[in-house]
């Protein structure tokens, strides 16, 4: 039987707005599995903060100041940030 390796990376997350209110901080580490999909960060990120859940229909996810769909490929080293609609005046 044969063993595949799974490589897994701390990446660094940067939140805005009112997910950066819940979280408390406006970055974050989470270890993940390399390569992985926008949606499985997002799935690991609701984990670990469960907090984040009922904002999932709204975030955006951007990789390298880009926004991308869920289904984007996440190779590491990458700028990730996770943004949702603002409002204001």
């Amino acid at each position: 039987m044969t063993t595949i390796a799974v490589e897994r990376k701390c990446v660094r997350v940067l939140l805005f707005s009112v997910l950066r209110d819940k979280i408390g901080a406006s970055n974050i580490e989470i270890e993940v599995p390399i390569p992985c999909t926008g949606a499985d960060l997002l799935d690991r990120l609701e984990e670990k903060w469960p907090t984040l859940q009922p904002y999932r229909p709204a975030i955006r996810l951007a990789v390298d100041q880009t926004y991308v769909a869920e289904s984007a490929v996440i190779r590491g080293g990458e700028e990730l940030a996770l943004i949702t609609p603002v409002s204001g005046g």
